[in-house]
């Protein structure tokens, strides 16, 4: 490349997996990441509900790429809240800058209350798994279904414990588990 614009550009179109590749800490020990029980993963009951509660698993990959694959799809897992989107765009000069929250009521009501309150969880996490089957089958992962408990006491830990044991599943043989059918 001996033409500086075309360098500039090169970079300009690298930065962000630069920065990115720079703001990545490095996996925990795999021997001190302990994975719960998946003996269950072929019971017929876990295997009905795999579409709803799975982990990812792909053969040949190693540890430490598990870990870069679903520390880099978590980044899409942030909350789906128009009211983070908002930014502060008056800044006062005497008092604390701040945000103005607006209080929308609810059309429906107290029954639109408790109906929405009904379905926020499982459109919660419908949300969380469509984002993280988009971002990891396509990188070669295949889904097994495990029981639903021990998905959520995995998911339930810290972001970086729970990315942790995720990758050591990830990167161990298959434990049992098949393949959902939806």
């Amino acid at each position: 490349m001996r033409n500086p614009l075309v360098q500039a550009a090169a970079l300009a179109l690298a930065w962000p997996s630069i920065c990115f590749a720079q703001n990545v800490a490095s996996p925990p020990d795999p021997q001190t990441v302990v994975v719960p029980d998946l003996s269950r993963s072929s019971d017929p009951e876990v295997v009905a509900n795999g579409w709803k509660y799975f982990f990812f698993q792909k053969n040949g990959v190693s540890y430490a790429e598990a870990y870069d694959d679903l520390t880099d799809c978590y980044r899409f897992l942030q909350p789906n809240s128009w009211a983070s989107v908002k930014l502060n765009r008056f800044v006062p000069w005497n008092d604390k800058p701040g945000r103005k929250v607006d209080y929308i009521p609810n059309p429906y009501g107290l029954v639109g209350d408790l109906l929405g309150a009904m379905v926020e969880g499982t459109m919660a996490r419908r949300d969380l798994q469509a984002k993280m089957r988009r971002c990891m089958e396509p990188r070669g992962y295949t889904r097994y279904g495990v029981a639903e408990e021990v998905l959520e006491t995995v998911t339930k830990r810290p972001t970086e414990q729970s990315i942790a044991i995720q990758a050591k599943i990830a990167s161990s043989p298959s434990f049992g588990g098949k393949v959902p059918v939806k």
